[in-house]
């Protein structure tokens, strides 16, 4: 924990606190439905699309950061992202069908078994073949000229922001592996060049505000299918807000341990609020409480549930790692030395017998 740089775990937190409450705005308050037929939407739906404009880059700065620092491929991290998507996927699974109304049909039962290829959470897929393809992203960095990573770069961002973000081509919205990988390598790039800029956080603030007009504009214009499609990971705007957002928390000055351990939950807490069965709870909670014409009780209900959902989400979280570090790392241990005794069997062999000659 000592080592890690609490400036940038605070904003790990904040970018978590971000989606959480995308994640209410959207499926909660049914944003995207909502905007699609925006004449029958109710008063508060401007609040959640102001709120939405400013929250929406969690994901695009969570992979940013990801690029900035470079992922180091161990394979312990690999079996611990794998564990705990299993973990949470079977344990709400078996919760839900032991103390709940709610029926869980077979094909669900099977993507509670299979969480990764059923597609329970479509960033950890997404974010696994990044973890795998990430070497060769690094070793292509630092081995390629800057001139033609520079064009390298132009080309991918072309295809994502322009042909996918446009055209719904190559990238679609963003929510694609070739997105990550652009946003990947813009950040790759920006730290080899060691990027800088003045007052980013205002930047940030007025790209969010900028996003929410040009909402505005094609809503009064009667085309909220552009309207939503603002809200794509690869719009250029988003990707742009999200580097202002990483380089608004890099210049802090701040060492921390607390903040240190609860940033080490946030991935914990995006797989409980975001599985599918928990979802539904959010939904059925947010459908009994919400004022639907109360902009006040809206930002009430957000920050509750929020609260609610970050602080039982990163207690679970600490308390699995609590009990399971020492399992984890037993099992990891273990895999390890299968895999040297393997490798390493004929030399025993041969040792051994001459062991016994001697």
């Amino acid at each position: 924990m000592k080592n890690r740089e609490s400036n940038i775990e605070l904003l790990r937190i904040v970018l978590m606190i971000m989606i959480i409450v995308h994640h209410v705005i959207v499926h909660g308050y049914a944003l995207e439905k909502n905007i699609k037929d925006f004449s029958h939407a109710n008063r508060t739906v401007y609040s959640e699309l102001f709120i939405n404009s400013f929250v929406i880059v969690g994901v695009n700065t969570f992979i940013f950061i990801s690029g900035y620092f470079g992922i180091k491929f161990r394979l312990r991290n690999l079996i611990s992202i794998i564990f705990q998507a299993f973990f949470y996927s079977i344990c709400i699974s078996l919760v839900f069908f032991l103390t709940s109304s709610i029926k869980i049909s077979f094909t669900d039962f099977v993507k509670s078994i299979l969480p990764i290829s059923g597609n329970v959470w479509w960033y950890l897929g997404v974010y696994l073949g990044l973890y795998f393809i990430s070497p060769f992203l690094n070793k292509g960095v630092e081995f390629i000229d800057n001139r033609q990573l520079v064009l390298l770069l132009a080309g991918l961002l072309y295809l994502d922001s322009f042909s996918g973000f446009i055209f719904r081509t190559v990238a679609g919205d963003g929510y694609t592996i070739f997105h990550f990988i652009s946003i990947y390598l813009l950040a790759r790039l920006l730290n080899k060049f060691n990027f800088k800029i003045k007052t980013p956080i205002y930047y940030f603030i007025g790209l969010a505000i900028f996003l929410f007009g040009g909402i505005l504009v094609l809503l009064a214009l009667g085309k909220p299918q552009f309207a939503w499609r603002l809200f794509s990971y690869n719009n250029p705007i988003l990707i742009i807000s999200a580097i202002m957002l990483f380089y608004s928390f890099k210049e802090i000055k701040i060492q921390n341990n607390a903040i240190n351990l609860v940033s080490s939950a946030v991935f914990g807490i995006y797989l409980i609020h975001d599985h599918p069965l928990i979802r539904k709870i959010i939904v059925y909670f947010l459908n009994q409480v919400q004022g639907k014409d109360s902009i006040l009780l809206l930002i009430l209900n957000i920050c509750i549930i929020v609260i609610v959902i970050f602080s039982i989400g990163a207690s679970i979280e600490l308390l699995r790692k609590y009990i399971f570090y020492k399992v984890e790392y037993k099992m990891f241990q273990l895999w390890r030395t299968n895999v040297w005794l393997e490798r390493n069997k004929k030399m025993l062999r041969s040792q051994f017998q001459l062991q016994i000659i001697k």
